[in-house]
C-alpha cells in the first residue's frame, strides 16, 4: 500500500512538473508567464475549476493544458481505484501490528487454520484469568477470514482493546512479520477439538510450528496436538500438549484413583462461581 501512494504522489508531481514547466516555456512566444504564475495556474487548474486571473494566453500553451487534463482524467482515476483496492484488502485482512507497539507492549500470538468461537472463547478465558496477563494483547493470525459470530466477540469492549485479528498464513514469513512475531512474548499453536481428520489437522499444525519455529527461534511455542504419534515432529517446541494423550492419561489414572479426571479438570479449567 506504501507503494501505490508513493506511485500516486509521484503522478501528481509529474504532472504539475510538467505543466508548469511546460506552460512557462510556451508562454515566452506571448505573454511571458513567471515560473511561480505557472505553477499557480497549474494547481489552481488541477484542484478546482480555475480562477481565471492567470491564464495561458497561445494556442500550444492551450493545447498542452488540455492535453494535462485529458490525461490526468484518465491517470489519476485508475491510480486511486487501485489505492481503494489495496485499502479494502488491508482493512480486510487487519492490517499489522505495528513494530513500535511490539517493542513498548507485550504481546502473544494465537496461530489457528480455523478460529472457531469455542476455541476463541476459551483460549481467551483461560490466557486473562492468570493476573499477570492482564497487560497483554493477543494477535491472532488466521488465514480464513472473520464470521460473524467471532467479529461480535471481538467488538466486546472487553476484548476489543486486547485482541487484534490478522488475516494471514503462518507459512509466509511477510505474515510473520505483520503479526511481529521475532518479539512476541509466545506463540500459540492450537488446533480446533472437532476436526474430522486430526492427522491432516496435525501435519498443519506441524508445518505452522517448523515455520514459526525457523521465523522466530527464540520464541516460546506453545503447540497441540491431536494424535500421539505426532510429538515427535515437534519435539523442539517448547511445550506440546497431545490432547488424545492426555484423555487417555486421564481415563487410566481414573481406574486407579476414581474422579480423578473430575479433579484435574477442575484445577487446569478456570471457572467462576455463580453470583447470588
Amino acid at each position: 500500500m506504501f507503494n501505490q501512494v508513493l506511485i500516486l504522489i509521484c503522478t501528481l508531481l509529474c504532472l504539475v512538473f510538467t505543466g508548469t514547466c511546460g506552460i512557462q516555456h510556451l508562454e515566452r512566444a506571448g505573454k511571458n508567464l513567471s515560473l511561480f504564475n505557472s505553477f499557480y495556474f497549474c494547481i489552481v487548474t488541477f484542484s478546482t475549476v480555475g480562477f481565471g486571473d492567470v491564464t495561458p494566453r497561445i494556442w500550444p500553451s492551450q493545447l498542452l493544458v488540455v492535453i494535462m487534463i485529458c490525461v490526468a482524467l484518465v491517470v489519476l482515476p485508475l491510480q486511486f481505484e487501485e489505492l481503494m483496492y489495496l485499502w479494502m484488502e488491508r482493512q480486510k485482512s487487519g492490517g499489522n501490528y505495528s513494530r513500535h507497539r511490539a517493542q513498548t507492549e507485550k504481546h502473544v500470538v494465537l496461530c489457528v487454520s480455523a478460529l472457531k468461537i469455542d476455541l476463541l472463547m476459551d483460549f481467551l478465558n483461560e490466557f486473562y484469568a492468570h493476573p499477570r496477563l492482564q497487560d497483554y494483547y493477543v494477535v491472532i493470525l488466521c488465514p480464513s477470514e472473520m464470521d460473524l459470530q467471532v467479529r461480535r466477540v471481538l467488538q466486546i469492549p472487553l476484548w476489543s482493546q486486547r485482541v487484534i485479528y490478522l488475516q494471514g498464513s503462518v507459512l509466509k514469513d511477510q505474515d510473520l512479520l505483520r503479526a511481529k512475531m521475532d518479539d512476541a512474548e509466545a506463540c500459540f499453536i492450537l488446533s480446533s477439538r472437532n476436526e474430522v481428520d486430526r492427522m491432516a489437522a496435525d501435519h498443519q499444525t506441524i508445518l505452522r510450528a517448523w515455520a514459526v519455529k525457523d521465523f522466530a527461534p527464540n520464541c516460546p511455542l506453545y503447540v497441540q496436538i491431536l494424535k500421539p504419534e505426532n510429538k515427535f515432529h515437534v519435539k523442539f517446541a517448547d511445550h506440546v500438549v497431545c490432547e488424545e494423550e492426555f484423555k487417555y492419561a486421564m481415563l487410566a489414572l481414573n481406574c486407579v484413583c476414581p474422579a480423578t479426571s473430575t479433579l484435574v479438570t477442575l484445577l487446569v479449567h478456570t471457572s467462576r462461581g455463580r453470583s447470588v
